[in-house]
This record gives structure tokens, C-alpha cells and sequence, in this order.
């Protein structure tokens, strides 16, 4: 009887990629971690870490174009939300049906800022310093106006005897030409100096105890009024009685020109004017009508402030990049003979920002745009020592590459760093495990993502809600209060989304490989509507579609015959690809959807394969 001898099967490897992290920009796609991925938009962690398909947007409203800035304000327990379009302020209370409201008109149009305090906001255009406040008289309504017109009228000097000598009181304030001095009559002189030149002889107001004066002149060099019967001694010896308040050189454009803010110690502090790049001026406590005259500080050299940044009980002022001085500067409150002052120190040399509107803080770390990536402002425990370290690793060469990023523009929204770039966001994700890098200087980096077709020109958060505004004028939000798959578009536009593993060389890139048609496959996250497309890619070729699956969850709300391939089970779908690639040296699997109203979440991918013969 003959005998016959069974051939071997081959042997089976399996790599399996998972426990997903994000995105790596920093190498060859061939050479990053299997964790990672060279190519994968639109997609964000979920509450696991895994990568999810992110939210659609879609348009609220048109409003004046273009949306220059959108801004969190609370004003009387109510949240609003303030938009800067064109040349007008509007404010939206974020209620269903209820349209944003028009409140000034005949702004400059430009990039703006603005920051809230005690109970009102104010708005920097550049041209005008605007302040938000509740109006009582009318209701609990929302009221606008110039602050140069309301601003504080400071009284400078107290105990003046008619001839000048007194006390310096109260520092001149720079939103309004308007001053006040107080004087003890003597009960003889008429004329009374003044410790500045008058600019305006209508404005000038005079009042001896309480009552009105007109009866008086102002001589030609306009340094002193001469009434015309000496004002009488007060009623309390030395207590002062008269009150001349006039008008001199205006000086608000200095202030209204600015273009940075910043709260710190109950201070305002204001930046940017680009005749005064190196500049910033400081607010009275609480009090942002009242800019003092001597309450500014040169920070360094001419290099432009580009911002501001809390660390700690200090204040960073964080400069343009500049070869020639340091680029952080520290500010702290202190105390010196009973008086509050802001002393400001020189911190770190090298890495400046270059946008002024993408500084945010990620949990308790601020962050700014430079040009060589996302930086953060860091203290050391041992030293005390201020540093800033790169965050964006993984994204860097995507940024370097980009156009425009002085106008970038960044907020933080569930625990992500979000920032808007043309027409792109890139994200550092704070809830993942971060990651060491010796780019950062021995400390951590982000994990990353980045999404398509953004059109944000400035991008804000409220809680959980996250807003964009558009170069056209668009109000827009992201979809994450949409119930359903609707929240799966872009204004009614599919968003494409992939997930692509490494050019593997599953650990020989000179020995040929076959994957197996069984055995191979995708576990996707459930989705009540949701569907998954595989390509493949060798070094032989650029790439081609391996199969494709609908994957739905039996619902009546999402009920589509056409599909017709419903579970009522919600765990996570295997899908096998179900085709044999033969003869590779590296092999990339990209899993992608693009379906409109579908949901997309991968959890990990598993191929087998066998090994093949050696490259001749």
C-alpha cells in the first residue's frame, strides 16, 4: 500500500495593532509606534483613549462677516456668549429659537480680545476698548459702550493752595483727558493754578462746596482760572472746599489701541499697541475705566508682547521669538513701603509665540504657538526654576508646514487643546498617558490629532459646547449637542475619517509576506449607523480597496431599509477583510469611513500572515 506524506502548513504569525493612541507626524510612517498613526483625520479619543470619529459642525447664523473673535461672559448668572463680527458686537444667550442681538455697530473690523470682570466684559478691536455691562435701568438686558466715555476721572491733586502747592493724589488716567484738583481757599487769591495746561476751555467745571461756579476765566496760557470774587475759606479749617475738573491732552489711543489682555491680581493689563510693541499698561484693582498714567512697564527690548500666561503666583509675559533678548518675562505682585507693585523679572531666553491668540491653559499648564511647535510654561518643584518645553512632538512638522500662523487661533474644550489653523485643527490630547520625548527636555509631549475642513477663523468653548467663527461671518458649533447619528456632519457634508497603521515590515523588511485571508480583520466600536472601508497599501503599489461593511444597530429612529444588515447587539463589530494580499515587503492597513451620519470608532486590528522567501 502506498504511502503519501502530508505537507506541512505553513507557519502563522499575527501582528496586532491596538491600544490606539494618536497621531505621528515626527517620522517616516514606516518607523512610528504601532500605537500610532501617520494618517488619520477627523478622529479623536473617546472616553477610553481609543480614537473616535470627532463631531460635525454646522451654522447657527450669518452675521456680519468676518467673525473677528467669540468670547464667555456671564452677566447677571446668565451665560452669554459675545460675537465680534464685522463692525458690530452681538450677544447670544445660547437659547433655542433666539437669534444673537445687536448691540453697537461701528467697530473697527479686526482680530479681537476681551476678558470679563466684575460682572462686565471688555472688548479690545485695536481701535476701541469696549465694555459689556448689565443695563439695571432696562431690564436685566445687555448694554454697550465706549470706555474712553465712562472712563474714572482720577483726582490728582488734593490740599492745593491757590498758588499750586499741594499733594499728589491720584495718577492721571490715560482713557480720558479729563482731571480733577482739589484746593483749601485762602478767602483772597482769585486765581488758582492748576497742575496741568487746560486743552478745552468748554469742559472745565468748577464747585465750591457742592455748588456749581461759572463766574470765572482762564488766562491765555491756560494755566490757572481767575474767578471773579475770591472764593471763600471752608467752614473746617484745612479741609479742602473748591473743585476744578478740566480737560488736557488726550491720551486714549494709547489704551484703545491695544490688541492683548490679560487679568492678573485683579488688574487688567493691556499690550499690543504697535506703536508700543514692547509695552503693556496696567489697569487700576478692578477697575479697567482707570488706566494710570505711570502704571506701565517696558517689558524688555523693542521685541513685540505677544501675550500672557498664569504660572503660579506669577504672571509670564511671553514675547516674539528674538536671538537678541529673553523671550518670557515674569511679573509677581509685592509690596514695597505699603504701595502694590508689579515688578517684573527676566525668565527664559529662545522660544517666543507667534500668534497672539492661541495661548489657552490645558488643565493647569498654559500653552502657546511658536514657530517650531506647541509650548508649554512649566515650574520645577526643586528650583523654582521658569521653562518652556514643547508639547507637540508628534505634530510639529504638520505646523511647521503650515501658512499663516500668526493668525492661529486656540481655546480648550474637554480636556483638548484645540487649535484652529486655516482650514485644519491639531489637538493635544490632556486625558491620554502622555509620552517622554527628548524633544521636550526631558519632560512629556501630548498625543495629538488633526481634523479637516474647519473653516474656523477664531474658535472658542463654553463648558461643553465648542463655537467657531467663519471668514464669511458664520456662527458655528460643533454637534456634540445633537442627539442621533445628525451630529456625524458638517453642515450636512460627510466627514471623512481613516485610521492607518505603520508601513510594517512586521519585523524584516528583506523577507516577503503573504496575510492571510481568514484570521485578519477589524474590531470597529458600535454605532447605531456606521459602515467601514479597507484599503491596503504595499511598496508595490499605492494602495487599494479591500472590502467594505455596513455596520448598524437596530433602531427605529435610524431605521434604513436599504442597509438592511441590523443587530440589536451593541458590542463591538468584528470584521474580517476577508482577502489575501500576497508577497509584500511592508503592508499598511487603513480602515476609513466616510459615510454621511455615521458614526466611526476603531479598537484595534489584527492581521495574520505567513513568511515567504528571502529578497534576492
Amino acid at each position: 500500500m502506498a504511502q503519501f506524506k502530508v505537507p506541512s502548513q505553513p507557519k502563522m504569525y499575527q501582528t496586532r495593532y491596538a491600544r490606539f493612541r494618536g497621531v505621528d507626524f515626527s517620522t517616516d510612517p514606516a518607523l512610528v509606534d504601532p500605537s500610532r498613526s501617520p494618517f488619520a483625520p477627523n478622529l479623536v479619543s473617546d472616553a477610553g483613549g481609543m480614537p473616535e470619529k470627532r463631531p460635525g459642525w454646522r451654522t447657527l447664523f450669518q452675521l456680519n462677516k468676518p467673525i473677528n473673535g467669540i468670547f464667555e461672559w456671564e452677566m447677571a448668572g446668565e451665560p452669554y456668549l459675545v460675537i465680534h463680527g464685522g463692525d458690530t458686537i452681538y450677544t447670544w444667550k445660547q437659547v433655542e429659537g433666539e437669534s444673537p442681538r445687536i448691540i453697537w455697530q461701528g467697530l473697527s473690523s479686526a482680530r479681537s480680545r476681551g476678558f470679563a470682570m466684575d460682572g462686565a466684559f471688555y472688548l479690545l478691536t485695536g481701535k476701541e476698548l469696549m465694555r459689556l455691562r448689565e443695563n439695571k435701568e432696562e431690564g436685566p438686558l445687555p448694554w454697550c459702550e465706549r470706555v474712553k466715555e465712562h472712563a474714572y476721572v482720577p483726582l490728582t491733586s488734593i490740599g492745593r493752595s491757590p498758588r499750586g502747592a499741594g499733594t499728589d493724589y491720584e495718577a492721571c488716567n490715560m482713557l480720558t483727558k479729563r482731571r480733577r484738583n482739589s484746593f483749601c481757599c485762602d478767602g483772597s487769591a482769585r486765581d488758582y493754578y492748576l497742575d496741568g495746561v487746560i486743552s478745552d476751555l468748554d469742559t472745565i467745571t468748577c464747585t465750591l462746596d457742592g455748588e456749581k461756579i461759572t463766574q470765572f476765566m482762564v488766562d491765555e496760557n491756560r494755566k490757572f482760572i481767575r474767578f471773579n470774587t475770591a472764593p471763600p475759606k471752608p467752614q473746617v479749617a484745612g479741609r479742602d472746599n473748591l473743585e476744578i475738573a478740566f480737560d488736557v491732552t488726550d491720551q486714549a489711543s494709547i489704551i484703545e489701541e491695544c490688541t492683548i489682555c490679560s487679568v492678573f491680581a485683579g488688574c487688567a493689563f493691556l499690550s499690543g499697541n504697535p506703536g508700543k510693541r514692547s509695552f503693556d499698561y496696567r489697569s487700576g484693582y478692578g477697575d479697567p475705566t482707570y488706566f494710570p498714567d505711570l502704571g506701565y512697564t517696558r517689558v524688555g527690548s523693542d521685541t513685540p508682547i505677544m501675550g500672557y500666561c498664569a504660572i503660579g503666583s506669577y504672571q509670564a509675559v511671553v514675547k516674539a521669538p528674538s536671538q537678541q533678548e529673553a523671550t518670557v518675562y515674569l511679573r509677581q505682585e509685592s509690596l514695597l513701603d505699603g504701595k502694590t507693585i508689579y515688578p517684573v523679572r527676566q525668565g527664559v531666553s529662545g522660544v517666543g509665540a507667534v500668534s497672539p491668540y492661541a495661548f489657552a491653559t490645558l488643565l493647569d499648564e498654559p500653552l502657546f504657538l511658536s514657530p517650531q511647535g506647541v509650548f508649554g510654561l512649566c515650574t520645577s518643584s526643586v528650583s523654582e526654576e521658569k521653562a518652556v518645553q514643547n508639547r507637540s512632538y508628534f505634530i510639529d512638522s504638520a505646523l511647521k508646514g503650515e501658512n499663516g500662523l500668526e493668525n492661529a487661533s486656540a481655546t480648550v474644550w474637554r480636556g483638548l487643546y484645540v487649535l484652529a489653523l486655516g482650514n485644519r485643527c491639531y489637538l493635544l490630547d490632556g486625558g491620554q498617558e502622555k509620552s517622554w520625548r527628548s524633544q521636550s527636555m526631558g519632560d512629556y509631549v501630548y498625543e495629538c490629532y488633526h481634523w479637516e475642513n474647519i473653516p474656523a477663523r477664531c474658535i472658542a468653548a463654553r463648558g461643553e459646547d465648542l463655537f467657531f467663527g467663519t471668514e464669511d461671518g458664520r456662527l458655528c458649533r460643533f454637534s456634540t449637542d445633537v442627539p442621533g447619528m445628525e451630529r456625524y456632519s458638517d453642515d450636512g457634508v460627510p466627514i471623512p475619517c481613516a485610521w492607518s497603521t505603520k508601513a510594517d515590515d512586521d519585523g524584516s523588511f528583506t523577507q516577503y509576506k503573504t496575510m492571510m485571508r481568514r484570521g485578519s480583520g477589524i474590531m470597529i466600536k458600535p454605532y447605531l449607523r456606521s459602515s467601514v472601508k479597507v484599503n491596503i497599501r504595499t511598496e508595490k503599489d499605492l494602495g487599494r480597496d479591500l472590502s467594505y461593511s455596513t455596520m448598524d444597530i437596530w433602531s427605529w429612529d435610524e431605521l434604513d431599509f436599504s442597509r438592511m444588515d441590523f443587530t440589536e447587539n451593541d458590542a463591538p463589530r468584528v470584521v474580517p477583510f476577508g482577502s489575501r494580499v500576497g508577497r509584500y515587503l511592508t503592508l499598511q492597513i487603513t480602515v476609513k469611513n466616510d459615510g454621511l451620519n455615521e458614526g466611526f470608532g476603531v479598537y484595534g486590528i489584527v492581521k495574520r500572515f505567513t513568511k515567504e522567501g528571502n529578497v534576492k
